[in-house]
This record gives structure tokens, C-alpha cells and sequence, in this order.
């Protein structure tokens, strides 16, 4: 056993190394052919190493990946992903290949002993391994107990036990088909109750990917920075990304962390850690420019939040002028007008954020000139509909901006789209029509000192002005 960990564990280490130097230094190689030459090397380093001394290949890939992985090649995210899928793929085909070789009746001969051994493998020894792997990690305890509920997923026990069965059975030793047979009704078992149970577990220990926490944020724009403070004092982590070095200056001042970079660098948005994060949110002053990244972020990494800022001034239409009540309250979220309220991406999983059209400009330049309150309010059970109507007509009118909304303790981005419900807290920003030397007088506040409160304007319901399109609306809402 140690020569083969040796054998295997100096061939790997040598064969990784190898390899990840000539990574580097083959620049002509394009992308696909990268993925090729890898698979090709740890093939060549398999055999190699079975040749050498027999079971050591295992040993020899292991090590290959750690020193490949430890080098830094570039690309690595690209080779990371042809990996999955090449696991996936051979996952799937040696399951079939080896359960092929297996008879029902073999599993049947186990016996009611065979139901104990394997409750014990899944409740005693399963959580104890994974407890014991994961000690000095950054899982919490509900990660650790959902890994010991679903992982792992037994290949290599089926591997080895097949391979065991025929050199058992070559040798005239009994025992093999017995042993292959137990390790099968593990995996059938584990597939059956927890591998089918496995999102209501998720979801009851709260683990989903909706649950995911942080975000990564492109532009450090005022409004951006007020939303990235408000994510850092719930203990979120969030990055800034941005090209303008003087705005990322700024932004580092106020003690964020901050990336002075394009968005499209994939590289970057992996450093920022995309990969984990909950949130990707695209608010530059351009559309465009939102939507491209957006989808750029999407494609690469999947975050479970992807948002847009769709800009634009917000112009006035025949409806405001005359009075027909043509914008009528979504009971998803703000009014919208025909298709004005779907998000203009191609992507389904991108979504509108905040308003749309949110003039990104003007509410920038409201916040320097501190023409802003920050405000808090809790849609209440009694009077939910007349209270969701009014702040949708608050946002339509261009007064108020919802920014954060909070539901079971976890604090998301606001999406056009969103559906209030009874018990939602939402973050806004509202305008502050006074004077600028009014304000001045009264004690104006920089927009990174902005502190929560609760606004009359919109806890005291007040009618807003009237026009017959809010009047039709809020009658509406309240029958």
C-alpha cells in the first residue's frame, strides 16, 4: 500500500506539474484544445503510473489535480467546468456498467441483516465521516448536517467493491457477489430516501441558492454605494466593480471593496467572487452596457440574482395627461404599461431591478445634492392592499425608489417584478422636493451617513397628487 501511494503520489506530483507548466506557456493552443490536451495528460499519467505499479493510478490523479490546481493555469475556471462534465458523464455510464453486472437476487440473499448494516452505514457512519472531514471548514451546521444527509454518493465504494467481487472470485474466495451487493443496496437505498429528499431537506435547513448571501455590484455610483452599505451591516460581503478610478477611489475611502476593472473580465468577476455570491447587480448609466454584462455574468457563473438597471428619464404619456386610467397596479409589483414592465433581456433569469425605467442620473445627482431620505416601512396585514398601492404610485410618480426589501431575516434586492407580501420590510429612497438651502438649514446629510427611518409620506398614507389614473387606482386596490 505505501508503494503504491508513493509510486502514485511522485507520478502525479511530477505529471501535474508538467503540465500546468506547459499550460502556461502554450499560448496557441485555443480553449477547446486545452480541455483535450488535459484529458489527454492525466490519461497518459494514469497509465503510466499502472504500468509502473498496479492501483497506484488512483493515488496518481489525485495528486496530479492538487499540484494542477495549486499552479494556476490559465483558464482554470474552463478546465474546472469540462471537468464536471466529463464527471457527470463517466458517473453516470459507470453506474450503469457496474450495476449490469449485478443480479437481484444476490441483494435479495442479504437478508434482513443487510437493512440494519446499511441504516447504520446511512445514520451512524455517513454523519460521523462528514462531521469528522469538515471539522476545520467554513461550513456552518446546517451545511455539515445536509452533506451528511446527502453526500457522498458512493462510485468509488461501488468501483472498489466490484473490483474486489472479481479478484475474490478469481482466488476461490467466497464472499465477493455478497460484498458488491451490500455496497449496491447502500446506493440504491441512499438514492431511494435521501437523494429524493434532498431539496425539501435543503429548503428546510434553509441552504438553497435563493438563501445565498453577498453580492457583486458594477458601478460605484452613489446609489450603489448606499446599497452596498446597507448589505454590509447585515454581515454580507459585497464587491464594488468599476472602471472610474476616481468613483472607486471614493468608494474605497467609505471602506468597500473595490475592483477597478471591466465587468466582462470573467477573471475579475471570479475574484470578486461570483461563484458564491447571491446577487450579481448591473447599475451603470447605461442600459446596454447592464444587460450585456448581465448576461455576460449569467452565462459564466449563474448567479442565483442576476439584476439590470434599466435607465431613462421617464417621460410623460397621453394617460397623465387626460387622465385615463390606463396604468393599472401588478399585483407583482409596480405598474407597468403593456410589455414596459418585462425585463428587455433575451435571458429569462435576468431581471429588471428597483423601477423601470429608473433614471440612474438624475437620483445620483439627487443624492450628492442630498436631496434624498432614506426611509424604512413594514407592509402591514391590515390595509396591505391600500398600503402596496400607494408605494407603487409613489414609484410610478418617480417620488420613491424601492432599493432592499427583507423577508424571513434575509435582505435581497428589490426586482421590478417583486411580489409584496404581508411582513415584507422595504428600503427606499425617496425624493426630497425642498429648496437646496432649505435642506442645508435643516441639517443635510451626506448620502454615506443616510440613516433609517420612518417617512410620513408614506407611513401616513397621504393621498398623492391627484390625477384620475391614482385616484381610479387607489379606489380599486381598496375595494
Amino acid at each position: 500500500l505505501v508503494l503504491r501511494l508513493s509510486i502514485g503520489g511522485l507520478i502525479g506530483a511530477v505529471g501535474g506539474w508538467l503540465l500546468g507548466f506547459f499550460l502556461k506557456k502554450a499560448q496557441f493552443l485555443s480553449e477547446e484544445l486545452k480541455n483535450l490536451v488535459v484529458l489527454a495528460g492525466v490519461w497518459g499519467l494514469f497509465g503510466l503510473s499502472q504500468s509502473v505499479q498496479s492501483e497506484s493510478g488512483l493515488m496518481t490523479m489525485v495528486m496530479a489535480g492538487l499540484v494542477l490546481r495549486a499552479s494556476s493555469v490559465p483558464e482554470e475556471r474552463l478546465l474546472r467546468r469540462f471537468k464536471s462534465q466529463l464527471t457527470i458523464l463517466a458517473v453516470s455510464v459507470l453506474f450503469i456498467l457496474l450495476s449490469a453486472d449485478l443480479s437481484i437476487a444476490s441483494i435479495v440473499a442479504l437478508g434482513r441483516g443487510s437493512l440494519i448494516t446499511v441504516a447504520l452505514l446511512m445514520f451512524v457512519v455517513r454523519p460521523i465521516n462528514i462531521w469528522a472531514c469538515t471539522w476545520n471548514s467554513d461550513l456552518d451546521w446546517r451545511q455539515k448536517l445536509f452533506l451528511a444527509w446527502v453526500a457522498p454518493k458512493g462510485i468509488v465504494s461501488a468501483s472498489v467493491a466490484s473490483l474486489f467481487a472479481i479478484l475474490l472470485t478469481e482466488r476461490g474466495i467466497s464472499g465477493g457477489e455478497a460484498i458488491k451487493a451490500l455496497v449496491f443496496l447502500t446506493i440504491i437505498s441512499t438514492v431511494a430516501l435521501q437523494g429524493l429528499t434532498a431539496g425539501r431537506v435543503a429548503r428546510w435547513l434553509q441552504i438553497t441558492s435563493n438563501r445565498a448571501t453577498g453580492a457583486v455590484i458594477v458601478g460605484c455610483n452613489p446609489m450603489s454605494q448606499i446599497i452596498a452599505r446597507l448589505l454590509c451591516e447585515q454581515n454580507e460581503s459585497v464587491v464594488l466593480i468599476d472602471t472610474d478610478e476616481d468613483a472607486c477611489r471614493l468608494a474605497q475611502e467609505e471602506g468597500f471593496t473595490v475592483f477597478i476593472s471591466s465587468a466582462l473580465d470573467v477573471e475579475v468577476l471570479e475574484e470578486a467572487g461570483l461563484d458564491t455570491a447571491g446577487t450579481f447587480l448591473a447599475m451603470t448609466n447605461n442600459s446596454e452596457v447592464n444587460t450585456v454584462l448581465a448576461e455576460r455574468a449569467t452565462e459564466e457563473f449563474n448567479p442565483p440574482r442576476t439584476l439590470v438597471v434599466s435607465t431613462g428619464e421617464r417621460k410623460p404619456t397621453d394617460s397623465d395627461s387626460n387622465g385615463t386610467p390606463e396604468t393599472k397596479v401588478n399585483s407583482k409589483g409596480s405598474g407597468s404599461k403593456g410589455n414596459k414592465g418585462k425585463p428587455k433581456s433575451n435571458s429569462a433569469k435576468v431581471q429588471p431591478a428597483f423601477a423601470q425605467p429608473l433614471p440612474l442620473k438624475l437620483w445620483n445627482g439627487y443624492l450628492r445634492d442630498g436631496a434624498v431620505k432614506l426611509g424604512e416601512t413594514t407592509l402591514r396585514t391590515s390595509g396591505f392592499q391600500i398600503q402596496k398601492a400607494h408605494l407603487e404610485a409613489l414609484i410610478r410618480a418617480g417620488e420613491l425608489i424601492p432599493i432592499l426589501r427583507e423577508r424571513e431575516k434575509q435582505l435581497q434586492v428589490v426586482q421590478v417584478t417583486e411580489d409584496w407580501v404581508p411582513g415584507d420590510r422595504i428600503i427606499y429612497l425617496l425624493h426630497d422636493p425642498r429648496p437646496k438651502l432649505l435642506r442645508q438649514l435643516s441639517g443635510n446629510k451626506s448620502p454615506s451617513r443616510l440613516a433609517l427611518e420612518k417617512l410620513p409620506a408614506v407611513e401616513e398614507l397621504p393621498m398623492p397628487k391627484a390625477n384620475s389614473s391614482t385616484e381610479a387606482t387607489l379606489t380599486e386596490a381598496s375595494s
